[in-house]
């Protein structure tokens, strides 16, 4: 991440669809606008390029990264003559195995695209424990192999909101290096947005990312990062620095950037500077691109409304009450008893009844891994009574 540069630059360049000629033009000159690819990789490296796998989605659904744009940044790794390997461990409702990787590949676009470039897509499911000692947060992670074994990692993320963490972009994407079932053991142990903000840093600071790209020509809105809805942004970004990149696609997404919990960790561990003045744009007009009516996850409280003594009241009155934060609930109508639910829950509050998935409210830590893995959209996130009066009266929303 290079955490003492004094700027971090981000290249913003226009892409309007995903032609792969055009999108092959975009990702150059955006990379090119940060230094070149030689500025973070060398020829000979082994290099891992992770996309966002959240599962295997057809590219339209906008739930993983597009293959075009991984198409593109492979290709300039290639050419410049690094060893690629693609590949990342999907969300948490999958188990990590060669099988369902296979499967999740091939419905995302990622073997076609493999294949045509002539590199590898990764099988390995195997892991090691790291040591963290320097971690803010948990001090042992399994990181799967791919990340450990290779001389650079280059993080080719997805634009999308996300309704615990507002933002699922650069840094959050380095979630994926923790192998499949395991990541709803993390959102058990830091349920609170804020510590698993830090933790993310965490994270990053173990496998240090070399390059970053995001795909924002389309972007998810709403209630991402599974269930929103595909909304065209039309670019494509750059930058050496997954926080900065963050705080730009952030700002194209009319979301606040400080209301993003894995900036304001980086903020607080001194990779980006409070005021957010040490990032340097360069490249297409940033205002002209910004989708203003994007629409925030319904968790998101708003640009304007964290800090100051109404804040802290607020957050005394979540943790007396609970009831602002949306929970999730399961529309037996929609559901397929696929069950990933229940495999994803990482409390264990969700219980199969009558062949049908219930969830135990009392236990519900609000982490949203049920609603962001349910394939079939029957699970949503409403407020219960008490929590639309909150959000009327404290938030006007």
């Amino acid at each position: 991440m290079s955490d003492g540069e004094s700027v971090k630059t981000v290249s913003v360049v226009r892409c309007e669809d995903y032609n792969r000629e055009k999108t092959c033009a975009a990702v150059r000159k955006a990379i090119d606008l940060v230094g070149g690819v030689g500025a973070f990789v060398s020829p000979g490296q082994k290099v891992f390029l992770k996309f966002n796998l959240l599962q295997g989605s057809a590219p339209e659904t906008c739930i993983t990264t597009n293959p075009e744009v991984v198409y593109a940044v492979a290709k300039l790794l290639k050419d410049h003559g690094c060893e690629v390997l693609l590949g990342d461990s999907p969300g948490s409702g999958s188990i990590y195995k060669e099988s369902n990787l296979r499967k999740a590949y091939a419905v995302s676009g990622y073997d076609k695209i493999a294949r045509e470039l002539g590199v590898r897509l990764n099988y390995d499911v195997g892991y090691r424990e790291v040591s963290a000692p320097e971690s803010s947060t948990i001090k042992r992670f399994p990181i799967i192999s791919p990340a450990l074994d290779c001389d650079a990692i280059v993080v080719v993320s997805k634009a999308k909101t996300h309704s615990l963490t507002y933002l699922s972009g650069a840094a959050k994407n380095i979630f994926g290096v923790i192998p499949g079932l395991d990541k709803p053991t993390y959102h058990a142990r830091l349920p609170d947005s804020v510590a698993f903000g830090r933790m993310i840093i965490d994270i990053n600071d173990i496998v240090k990312p070399k390059l970053q790209v995001m795909d924002a020509v389309m972007g998810m809105e709403g209630d991402g990062p599974h269930a929103g809805t595909p909304r065209k942004i039309g670019a494509v970004l750059a930058s050496g620095n997954y926080s900065a990149i963050d705080v730009v696609t952030s700002r194209l997404m009319a979301l606040d950037p400080m209301r993003v919990p894995t900036i304001t960790a980086a903020i607080e561990r001194g990779y980006l500077k409070g005021d957010l003045s040490d990032i340097s744009l360069t490249g297409d007009n940033l205002e002209e691109l910004i989708v203003k009516d994007y629409q925030c996850p319904s968790t998101y409280l708003g640009q304007g409304k964290s800090g100051g003594k109404s804040h802290r009241l607020m957050r005394l009155v979540f943790k007396l009450v609970n009831e602002y934060p949306p929970r999730p609930v399961i529309h037996t109508d929609r559901c397929t008893r696929c069950m990933k639910c229940v495999r994803s829950c990482p409390v264990k509050t969700i219980a199969v009844v009558d062949t049908l998935p219930r969830i135990g409210y009392k236990k519900c830590i609000k982490c949203y891994c049920c609603h962001e893995m349910c394939d079939s959209h029957a699970i949503t996130l409403e407020r219960t009574l008490a929590g639309k009066i909150l959000a009327k009266v404290v938030f006007r929303k």
